[in-house]
């Protein structure tokens, strides 16, 4: 509710700050004064302009460009997924026992594959050299191994070796990013245009077992990173030949990290090996902390003008977060039957290439 409450200051702060006074007018996208400037910009005046302004006031009403990124992401930290079964004799009256034996896989062999991103951008000019910026992106991983239940097991928790019977088994890790920013960026310079805006970015972290054809679920645990605040950062263009140009983006942000774990199981039976009782466990459970997280964001991107309206880009990207829990990263560090435990913090890195289509309007 508090989140919800602030949402609309902090909106109508960063659109203030694109309203507060200026001494005169933004120039148009990238383009310097030395640079034609595209037929879009009819009202065009050629004398000297100081930095990005120029007098009279901006032709254009809106950028937007959608991207289509090439990522891939790094693994969670090594745990095994995957044990040989070990019989051991223990005698009367718990007889032969099966435990876990050595690690057959962990979760760097389940490295993720390179995934397609999705990253679209809005952007909406002040009259003050300041621009309203939204930016969305989004992705989901997913990879799955299939083991033999007769021979491996896998380890979930307190409870030992999983699954009791030999049946053979599937093991599936999914990742989902998912980023909104808005941000206010000033154009005061004719190179360098800084960033101050707010985010909110959720990683959704599962770790699953399922049936050998997938139908049906033995257990899941899935580690949810809402992160929320603000940012700093800049644009800079590197280089320009006019219709070509070659420029960069930086961002970074202190954020708190809202985190939840849900574990969900199909019930464990435990027999004492003293009295041989049997006790039917539920090991459903859910954790929630907050956390201080940092994350950062940067772009390298050259861009080519085909048209008035119209330009393709191509670059490089790359993000990080550090202080986010990864589902695989949380099995040593909680008790479900106690409801105790330590949440276990990690670091992620996000990167590849990307193309994408820019209209100016």
């Amino acid at each position: 509710m508090q989140f919800r409450i602030r949402v609309p200051i902090i909106i109508g702060l960063l659109i203030a700050c694109c309203h507060a006074p200026a001494n005169a007018q933004i120039n148009s996208g990238w383009f310097p004064h030395h640079a034609p400037l595209p037929p879009v910009e009819p009202c065009f005046d050629p004398r000297p302009i100081i930095g990005c302004y120029r007098d009279p006031g901006p032709c254009w009403l809106g950028q937007t460009s959608f991207d289509v990124l090439m990522f891939s992401r790094s693994d969670a930290d090594s745990r095994a997924i995957a044990n040989t079964r070990t019989s051991v004799d223990f005698g009367p009256p718990a007889g032969v026992v099966e435990l876990l034996g050595a690690d057959v896989a962990n979760t760097t062999d389940l490295g993720f594959p390179v995934t397609a991103a999705f990253r679209f951008n809005l952007v909406l000019p002040g009259e003050n050299g300041c621009d309203l910026v939204f930016n969305y992106l989004g992705s989901h991983f997913d990879v799955s191994r299939t083991f033999d239940g007769a021979t491996t097991g896998y380890p979930f928790f307190e409870f030992g070796l999983s699954p009791l019977d030999d049946s053979v088994y599937q093991t599936s890790y999914e990742s989902s990013l998912n980023s909104f920013e808005l941000n206010s960026r000033f154009r005061h310079w004719s190179h360098v245009a800084p960033l101050v805006g707010v985010r909110l970015i959720q990683l959704d972290d599962t770790l699953s077992q399922l049936s050998a054809d997938a139908t049906s679920q033995l257990d899941s645990t899935k580690a949810t990173n809402q992160l929320w605040g603000f940012q700093l950062g800049a644009e800079a263009l590197l280089w320009d030949g006019g219709s070509v140009r070659l420029q960069t983006t930086v961002k970074s942000g202190v954020f708190y990290n809202n985190l939840d774990l849900t574990v969900v199981g199909s019930d464990v039976s435990k027999t004492n090996s003293i009295t041989m009782v049997t006790t039917t466990i539920d090991p459903d459970a859910s954790f929630s902390t907050g956390h201080i997280s940092y994350f950062g964001e940067m772009n390298l991107e050259l861009a080519y003008r085909v048209g008035p309206h119209w330009a393709i880009r191509v670059g490089y990207a790359a993000m990080w977060m550090d202080g986010v829990a990864l589902a695989p990263d949380q099995f040593d560090s909680f008790h479900l039957q106690s409801g105790v435990g330590t949440f276990n913090y990690g670091t992620v890195l996000y990167h590849g290439s990307y193309v994408g289509l820019e209209a100016t309007w």
